[in-house]
């Protein structure tokens, strides 16, 4: 279960639940983040061969190439990849560092509460390539990253040289 409360385009509230485990991360915009009232904070990885990273897969196959060449040069760079299956939670296990970084083109359904979540851990949320000015980024579900700030920039130019190759 994932909810989200957003205020003139901007997250204000994050909660996302996980029944099976019992977890419930959330957040207040400015006020930390939290697993079932235990304060959580992003990792410190600092080198990506070290990293585990998440990503999933649409159910609609028609970018399939494309989004190989991003798992093969993604996963010849890190330690590992993972595929939790929901969007929701791979991006609060970013927020309380079970993983380093995710990416992938989602909803806005799927995310919005995690980034929030994920931010105020201390991870950074962006995308693979430059938003138009128009387009909300908070919102915005596109070829999305959260990240630890240190391998941020790193993970964005993997998967930048994956979409050119």
């Amino acid at each position: 279960m994932s909810i989200a409360y957003y205020f003139k385009g901007k997250a204000q509230v994050g909660v996302v639940h996980n029944p099976f485990t019992g977890e419930t991360f959330y957040a207040c915009k400015g006020m930390g983040a939290y697993i079932n009232d235990t304060v959580i904070q992003c990792a410190k990885t600092n080198e990506l061969r070290r990293a585990l990273i998440a990503t999933g897969f649409p159910y609609v196959k028609d970018h399939l190439p494309k989004l190989m060449r991003r798992l093969e040069t993604v996963l010849t760079q890190c330690a590992d990849i993972r595929r939790i299956g929901s969007a929701a939670l791979d991006i609060c296990w970013v927020a309380c560092g079970r993983l380093d970084g995710y990416y992938e083109s989602v909803q806005p359904w799927d995310f919005a509460a995690a980034q929030l979540i994920a931010r105020e851990a201390g991870a950074q949320f962006g995308h693979i390539h430059p938003l138009p000015e128009f387009n909300n980024p908070e919102l915005q579900g596109e070829d999305i990253i959260v990240c630890v700030p240190e391998l941020f920039d790193q993970l964005q130019s993997l998967l930048e040289q994956a979409d050119k190759a």
